[in-house]
């Protein structure tokens, strides 16, 4: 498949009426502008919110325990309820569940706040675990509301605009998040984030968008609806659940792009928390030079996001990705061989900046090759799977680190993302379709009639 190349049309396509059609352009599109500008504003009240509670909850209770809490309880929603998410995802209206959604965690994110002393630690745990579990309904809908509202040729260049938005929040929110709190407390960067995410609400409830388009499979829930009366609400979410992996597994893009995912997360996933561990002991340095490659990896993935923005108006998805990922395994491996701080620095991120291209690579090939009926389901499955090569991946380093150097695990994970990249180079197709052309289809989105 070529970017360039224009979206498929069927009668169905063509009985559309042109306010149902997504515009061609970004800057023209509407609903993409109101989208982008409410997540701009809500990624950085995420990060000010997360870097306040963990100092706040580090305040309460001073030691390490107590900010592992806050991650477990961010990173819990991926396994526990991610998957059934995906299912309710395309049952509902996407739209509706991401208004909902950022509602409530408006709510939510002031708990810490309005709860007596004894109780605050808890509730911020409570708080994250919460606001993560909701995240895990919006994330997909947005994925199925960007199939509705953006041209084909326009998805990657919409992944990389929401990818720097990303990137720019995890530069400045941090150091935002760190000040507000040092300087007031912990309540201004809490009333912000809760206002991010009415902002968000309040930008998406202003797209212009058919229900119908926002949830294609309304007329198959019906249809089934009698039968989940006989055999039990439970029992249809589960089929639904497996049919979700089975439409993964099954399909050839998606699951080389999981297993790509999978394998390079195995690889770097222990990485992420054994950095510390490499500067001590690798580099010779203090622990407190985390901080600037930290910030340096930042700056590089919002760096990355722009420039895979550019190439993917000459390199396909599947060139982004792939490449991206070989590139980045390389790049750890030299990482891992490095004994001298600024060098190693530069390494960092160089990684950084080739992580724009996976993400920008990633979901332009998700929504690319999903069916607007499947999209919620098909994103848990991969998200859920790349969570737990991740928690694998650090549970197996930090066992091995204590008897194997660290800079050597660093090399395996190298590897092992190479060995990722040229699995997804050889597996991918060189010319993928639209899901939405393919006669072999399980499901069809609103415009094309599911194959018997």
């Amino acid at each position: 498949m070529t970017l360039d190349s224009q979206q498929p049309t069927s009668p169905q396509t063509a009985a559309r009426s042109a306010g149902e059609a997504p515009a061609v352009g970004l800057v023209r599109n509407r609903n993409f502008l109101l989208l982008t500008g409410g997540q701009i504003i809500s990624y950085l009240g995420d990060f000010i919110y997360s870097t306040t509670l963990q100092i706040w909850a580090y305040s309460l209770v001073p030691n390490a325990a107590s900010v592992s809490g806050i991650w477990a309880a961010q990173y819990l929603p991926y396994v526990l309820v991610g998957p059934i998410a995906g299912v309710f995802v395309d049952r509902w209206n996407r739209r509706q569940i991401m208004i909902v959604s950022d509602l409530l965690r408006c709510f939510i994110a002031l708990w810490p706040l309005l709860v007596p002393p004894a109780l605050r630690l808890p509730a911020i745990y409570l708080a994250v675990f919460l606001i993560g579990s909701l995240g895990r309904f919006f994330s997909p809908a947005r994925s199925g509301v960007m199939q509705v509202i953006l041209a084909e040729q326009d998805q990657p260049r919409a992944a990389s605009i929401l990818q720097s938005s990303f990137a720019f929040a995890v530069v400045a929110g941090p150091s935002l998040g760190a000040g507000l709190y040092f300087l007031v407390g912990p309540y201004l960067g809490t009333i912000l984030n809760a206002l991010s995410f009415l902002v968000s609400a309040l930008c998406i409830l202003a797209m212009r968008v058919s229900a119908q388009a926002l949830q294609p499979g309304a007329q198959r829930r019906a249809e089934v609806a009698a039968g989940e009366g006989r055999t039990g609400a439970v029992r249809a979410v589960l089929t639904e659940l497996v049919d979700g992996f089975r439409f993964v597994l099954g399909s050839r893009v998606l699951g080389v792009v999981m297993l790509l995912l999978v394998i390079n997360w195995f690889g770097v996933g222990a990485l992420n928390a054994l950095d510390i561990v490499f500067i001590s002991q690798r580099l010779h340095v203090s622990p407190e030079l985390y901080g600037p490659m930290a910030t340096g990896s930042g700056v590089g993935l919002l760096i990355g996001s722009l420039i895979a923005g550019a190439l993917s108006r000459k390199l396909s998805p599947r060139s982004l990705l792939t490449g991206s990922v070989f590139l980045t395994g390389l790049g750890i491996v030299v990482f891992g061989f490095q004994v001298w701080f600024p060098l190693a620095l530069f390494f960092y991120c160089l990684t950084g900046l080739l992580q724009g291209g996976i993400e920008v690579g990633y979901m332009a090939l998700v929504l690319i090759s999903s069916p607007r009926t499947l999209i919620g389901r098909v994103e848990a499955v991969i998200q859920t799977s790349m969570f737990i090569a991740s928690v694998l991946s650090i549970a197996i380093g930090g066992y091995l680190a204590q008897f194997i150097p660290v800079y050597i695990l660093f090399i395996i994970g190298g590897w092992l993302t190479v060995l990722a990249g040229l699995i997804g180079w050889f597996g991918l197709p060189a010319k993928i379709e639209p899901v939405a052309a393919s006669p072999s289809s399980t499901e069809a989105g609103p415009e094309q009639p599911a194959q018997a």
